[in-house]
C-alpha cells in the first residue's frame, strides 16, 4: 500500500497547495511545505522512478502522468490512481468553472456576490465560448463573467443595478 498523509495548511481560510482524490473518491490536502518539515521528501531517481523517504524509510514508487491531473502511482506491485488539483483548479471547481464540468452546464452561477454593471446578452442569442455575459463588480473591481461554452442564451435572471450572491443563477443556456 502507498502510504498518504494529509496534510492541511496553517492557515485555516488558505487552500492547500494539493487536493489529491483517490479512485475511492476520497481525498487528501496535501501541503508539500508541511511534508518536507515532518521530513517526507520525495527524491527523482530516474524517468518515472521515485524514492519517498518517510518516517525513516526509504519507498519505491514508479509515478506515471497521463495527463496534468491524472496520475497512477505504484508500489509493490500496487497501483493507484489519483487525480491532483492545484490551487488554481481548486478556484476553478469552487467558482463552478472547472474543466470537467464544461460542456455539461446550462446555467452561469455567480462566482462572487456583487453588483450587476451591465448585461450584454439576451435570450435567444447565440454565443461563443469566451464571449463576454455581463459584467459583475465586486470588492470595487469590474469582474467580466465569460462563456464556459458555446450555446443559445434561454434566459437571463438579473438586471443592471441587481445585487446578487454567490451561486445566483446569471444566465442559463439551451
Amino acid at each position: 500500500m502507498i502510504p498518504s498523509a494529509q496534510m492541511s495548511s496553517n492557515h485555516p481560510d488558505k487552500h492547500p497547495p494539493f487536493l489529491v482524490q483517490l479512485d475511492d473518491g476520497s481525498e487528501y490536502a496535501v501541503d508539500p511545505e508541511a511534508l518536507a518539515q515532518d521530513g517526507t521528501l520525495l527524491t527523482h531517481v530516474r524517468g518515472n522512478h521515485y524514492l519517498l523517504m518517510r518516517d525513516g524509510r526509504s519507498i519505491p514508487v514508479l509515478v506515471e502522468a497521463s495527463d496534468r491531473r491524472s496520475i497512477r502511482l505504484t508500489h509493490s506491485n500496487q497501483s493507484i490512481d489519483v487525480k491532483v488539483s492545484d490551487h488554481r483548479d481548486q478556484l476553478l471547481a469552487a467558482w463552478g468553472a472547472d474543466e470537467g464540468t464544461a460542456g455539461k452546464q446550462s446555467r452561469v452561477e455567480a462566482p462572487m456576490p456583487g453588483l450587476v454593471l451591465k448585461v450584454l446578452v439576451e435570450p435567444g442569442q447565440a454565443i461563443s465560448k469566451g464571449d463576454p455575459l455581463l459584467v459583475l463588480e465586486a470588492m470595487k473591481m469590474e469582474n467580466d463573467i465569460k462563456a464556459p461554452f458555446d450555446g443559445i442564451v434561454s434566459a437571463v435572471h438579473v438586471g443592471t443595478g441587481e445585487a446578487v450572491s454567490k451561486g445566483a443563477a446569471l444566465v442559463d443556456f439551451e
